[in-house]
């Protein structure tokens, strides 16, 4: 039995002593064999941000992996944010977040959607590069029976479909060709807890969103995060949330059967 943490938009920078300090509790008393972690572990890309993350990921003592968000772009330095917009995320936090794992019960790998600047208003949204996707694809072992997972920061689809902040350029196009690949697809920036399943054929894909891990900045439901319990024929899904005094409490467990 293989248990993994799915997290995402931690935002330090924004974020709440409290939050930290239980999910770090939770992870000493309960070691998950990995914590992937789908982008902006920062809020505005700065060093002291991007220190305090690897502080975190440092004391939890679990794998990481994870890929950055668009807030690991530096938003007050433009000339890091143009000329070297991953710069600080990989000095800073490479050393213990990987964006990609393999063992024998999974294989995990990550997708940058985040991009330094786009021909739209909005570069917070997501982009998808069919030559990053394509290299994905090809790195997963469909040969070797372990649970392929992988994971971004942008949804690739979201539960109303391509609008709002979930218009990832090339989202829909990515789920469907990470589907025959892929028993979970997870994902974050919507600050949002959802699970949807994708009939791949042979099995059943699931793409799972994350609400935020710490940031003051909720949207429809609290802060929070995903424990996955990888079963024989199943996921189960436990999906965990903050109360008022910080803490956070398993409010509803579901299971994502791998074959419809």
């Amino acid at each position: 039995m293989t248990r993994l943490l799915h997290i995402a938009d931690l935002h330090f920078g924004d974020e709440s002593p409290a939050l930290v300090e239980s999910l770090t509790a939770y992870c000493l008393h309960n070691p998950p064999d990995a914590i992937i972690a789908a982008g902006d572990f920062t809020q505005g890309g700065r060093r002291r941000e991007f220190e305090r993350a690897r502080d975190f990921f440092a004391s939890v003592q679990a794998p990481v992996v994870g890929a950055p968000g668009n807030h690991d772009v530096p938003s007050y330095a433009l000339d890091h944010r143009f000329l070297t917009p991953w710069q600080r995320f990989f000095r800073l936090v490479g050393d213990v977040v990987s964006p990609r794992l393999h063992t024998d019960a999974v294989q995990v790998e990550t997708l940058h959607t985040a991009r330094r600047s786009q021909w739209r208003l909005d570069w917070s949204l997501g982009r998808v590069s069919r030559r990053d996707l394509g290299e994905l694809i090809g790195r997963f072992d469909t040969d070797h029976d372990r649970v392929r997972i992988a994971a971004c920061h942008h949804p690739l689809i979201a539960p109303e479909g391509a609008t709002g902040r979930a218009k990832t350029r090339r989202g829909p196009e990515a789920a469907e060709a990470l589907a025959p690949y892929c028993h979970l697809v997870l994902t974050g920036h919507l600050h949002r807890t959802f699970a949807i399943p994708v009939d791949a054929g042979s099995h059943t894909c699931w793409f799972l969103g994350a609400s935020t891990a710490f940031s003051g900045r909720t949207r429809i439901e609290p802060a929070g995060f995903n424990e996955m319990v990888l079963e024989e024929e199943y996921t189960r899904l436990i999906h965990h949330e903050a109360d008022d005094d910080g803490r956070f409490h398993p409010v509803r467990e579901t299971e994502l059967p791998r074959k419809l």
